[in-house]
């Protein structure tokens, strides 16, 4: 994740809008803050989320509609025998 958002970070930011409001020139550090930051929070962030949610949303979000399909199938078989 630190990767993409380093990548991203060189192509969004502009380092003249960055200089005007920081008033310091933008050097490969500040890339890297940004990009380890940005990191950072989405990691803290989807930890927190999932943390939140129902194991039936988790599975809801992370599984295709087929893959719901088939779970369902086998716990109709295993409720049935």
């Amino acid at each position: 994740m630190l990767v993409i958002n380093l990548v991203w970070v060189l192509f969004i930011l502009n380092g003249q809008v960055f200089a005007s409001m920081t008033r310091t020139p933008l050097h490969a550090g500040e890339y890297w803050t940004l990009a380890w930051f940005v990191a950072s929070v989405a990691t803290v962030g989807g930890a927190l989320g999932s943390g939140l949610e129902s194991d039936e949303a988790i599975r809801a979000a992370a599984y295709s509609k087929r893959e719901q399909e088939r779970r369902r199938m086998l716990d109709d078989d295993d409720d049935s025998s």
